[in-house]
């Protein structure tokens, strides 16, 4: 069965640890592909790469943003647009 969030995508802030990365498992689970943005960018892809394997039928990618900046918050948004050719969901 296919998951609630299929052919949907989110940007997920703070995704590297914590609560970030635990929305990241559950909207990849329910389908969605993923771009996790985190100020620490390293910390961002090991989480990407643990959603990927996890769920590899979604897409799951890091960018690097420091959410206290506008100009970064709009990057990764149209990061977001350009890979995923929409951004459905942001969780901040």
């Amino acid at each position: 069965m296919p998951g609630r969030l299929q052919y949907k995508s989110a940007l997920i802030t703070g995704a590297g640890s914590g609560i970030g990365l635990e929305s990241s498992l559950l909207f990849a689970q329910e389908g969605a592909d993923v771009l996790l943005v985190d100020v620490n960018l390293e910390a961002a892809e090991k989480a990407a790469k643990l959603v990927a394997e996890r769920f590899p039928n979604v897409k799951a990618l890091a960018v690097k943003a420091d959410v206290s900046k506008e100009a970064d918050i709009k990057a990764a948004v149209d990061k977001a647009v350009e890979i995923f050719g929409r951004l459905d969901v942001m969780v901040r």
